[in-house]
């Protein structure tokens, strides 16, 4: 098992809470904070945060979406709640998950 309290003696690491997803990527990327916005309107409240609680990597590059989730039941969420929501919101033809 591992030990994590080497953590605590180390000044080379820190550790901060993980801000929620849309407050992350808007911060990050704000070329998608529009599309963010978009989603959060079409999906209902409780689906929107399970499905985007842990996502890890979130990209928009050209007509595709690249997603990478906290693992596979996020990929579930995503591909069974999500998909119609995420093409319309940022005009793509494509999303690819990644969990």
């Amino acid at each position: 098992m591992l030990n994590k309290n080497y953590l605590s003696n180390n000044s080379h690491l820190s550790s901060e809470a993980a801000e929620p997803f849309e407050i992350r990527i808007k911060k990050d990327k704000p070329e998608l904070a529009e599309g963010i916005d978009k989603l959060m309107e079409l999906l209902p409240e409780d689906i929107f945060k399970r499905a985007f609680k842990n996502i890890q990597t979130f990209n928009k590059r050209g007509n595709t979406l690249l997603i990478v989730s906290g693992g596979i039941m996020e990929r579930s969420f995503l591909e069974r709640d999500c998909i119609p929501a995420l093409k319309k919101a940022f005009a793509v033809t494509k999303v690819q998950i990644i969990g």
